[in-house]
C-alpha cells in the first residue's frame, strides 16, 4: 500500500511538464505523453533487464520491454524505481531517458567558497535547500532534467552525473558543474 501510495505521489509530482495521453474515443491511459508520441512512466526495473532491453514494470502491473543505448542516468538494477521516457517505434519501444530514482531520491551535500549547502529530493516530489537562497519545495523530472521548484519559478538542472554516492548537477545555461556527495546528516536551520 505504501509503494502504491508512493508511486501515485511520485507520478502526480512529474505532471507538471507532460499532459495525460488520450487517443480516439479511448479511455484515458496511466502513462503520460509529451510531444511527438512520447510517453513518460515511473514504475521498477523488472529482473528481466539486459545490456539494451529494459524489462519494466510499470505502476498498473504492465510489464515493457524497452530498448536503451547507454542512456539509464544513475544506471540499473533489479527493483530500482525510475522514471522513464520512451517513444512507439515501428516495432519496439524506444527509450529517450532514463532517470534512476532510487539514486536521486537522497539528501545530498554540495560545499562552495560559502560553505555547505544539503539539497534533499524525497519519495513524494518534495524538495528542500538548506544553506542558500533558493528554497525549493518540490521537484520533477522531465527530458532526462531535474526541475526544481520554489514559489512560482522552476529551475532546470541537467544531470551530468547520478551514482549511489555523488551528483552532478549544471544550471541550465550555466558553464560551471554543482558536485554534491551524498549525506545522512542535513542540518536544520530556523
Amino acid at each position: 500500500m505504501k509503494k502504491l501510495l508512493f508511486l501515485s505521489v511520485l507520478l502526480l509530482a512529474l505532471t507538471s511538464c507532460i499532459e495525460t495521453k488520450k487517443g480516439d474515443g479511448e479511455a484515458e491511459k496511466d502513462s503520460l505523453a509529451i510531444a511527438d508520441r512520447q510517453t513518460i512512466e515511473v514504475g521498477i526495473v523488472g529482473d528481466g533487464t539486459s545490456m539494451h532491453s529494459l524489462e519494466f514494470v510499470s505502476q498498473s502491473g504492465d510489464t515493457l520491454y524497452i530498448v536503451y543505448e547507454n542512456n539509464a542516468v544513475g544506471g540499473l538494477a533489479c527493483g530500482d524505481l525510475i522514471s522513464v521516457e520512451y517513444s512507439e517505434g515501428d516495432e519496439e519501444l524506444n527509450a529517450q531517458y532514463i532517470v534512476n530514482l532510487t539514486a536521486l531520491c537522497n539528501s545530498w551535500v554540495a560545499s562552495d567558497k560559502y560553505g555547505n549547502s544539503y539539497l534533499t529530493l524525497d519519495k513524494n516530489g518534495g524538495a528542500s535547500y538548506v544553506g542558500s537562497d533558493f528554497p525549493y519545495k518540490k521537484w520533477t523530472i522531465c527530458d532526462g532534467c531535474l526541475y526544481l521548484t520554489k514559489d512560482e519559478t522552476t529551475d532546470k538542472f541537467d544531470i551530468v552525473l547520478l551514482t549511489e554516492d555523488s551528483l552532478l548537477l549544471k544550471m541550465d545555461e550555466e558553464e560551471s558543474v554543482i558536485p554534491f556527495a551524498k549525506t545522512d546528516h542535513v542540518p536544520v536551520f530556523k
